[in-house]
């Protein structure tokens, strides 16, 4: 019995690609957070997070690159990572909801590793919300730890952040 692999690509995205983008923020973001009982509409965050003009400044930011993941040729997520002279910040990192738990988060994060070594970086962060269980989860698999965290407000309620961190 042959056992195919399926491709996976993950390809640096640029300018020509913004609008791809913001549908694919708006709808991973939304996915991955409508369960949450303090997440009833995201309209207003999406809006202003997710709009082109926020994504294209960030896009030219030259501290920060966006990859777009593919998996059998078909657009599965993407990853914002920011790149700092101390750290490799992981900002973010979502995948449609048909393409989670095949391994793709793995690819991913496999992915941003090499990234630090090549920048000869020593350390990843990633802020990662406390209800966030799955998440959390992850990035404890892959030897990151709690260091800190941060409050935040989504829809006026605030909320908080654990800092994960991993020392290479």
């Amino acid at each position: 019995m042959n056992l195919v692999t399926l491709p996976i690509n993950i390809e640096e995205i640029d300018y020509a690609e913004l609008p791809k983008l913001q549908k694919l923020s708006v709808e991973t973001f939304d996915d991955s957070f409508r369960h949450f009982k303090a997440s009833k509409d995201f309209s207003h965050y999406t809006l202003k997070n997710y709009n082109y003009g926020q994504l294209a400044k960030e896009m030219l930011n030259l501290q920060s690159k966006f990859y777009f993941i593919y998996y059998n040729h078909k657009l599965a997520g993407y990853l914002k990572l920011n790149f700092a002279t101390d750290a490799l910040e992981i900002d973010r990192f979502y995948l449609r909801k048909d393409f989670e738990y095949i391994g793709l988060e793995k690819q991913l994060l496999e992915f941003t590793l090499k990234k630090t070594r090549e920048l000869h970086q020593h350390r990843i962060w990633s802020s990662v919300w406390e209800h966030d269980d799955s998440v959390l989860h992850f990035y404890k698999q892959f030897g990151f730890q709690k260091t800190t965290s941060r409050n935040f407000s989504l829809n006026g309620l605030l909320q908080k952040d654990f800092i994960m961190e991993l020392n290479l």
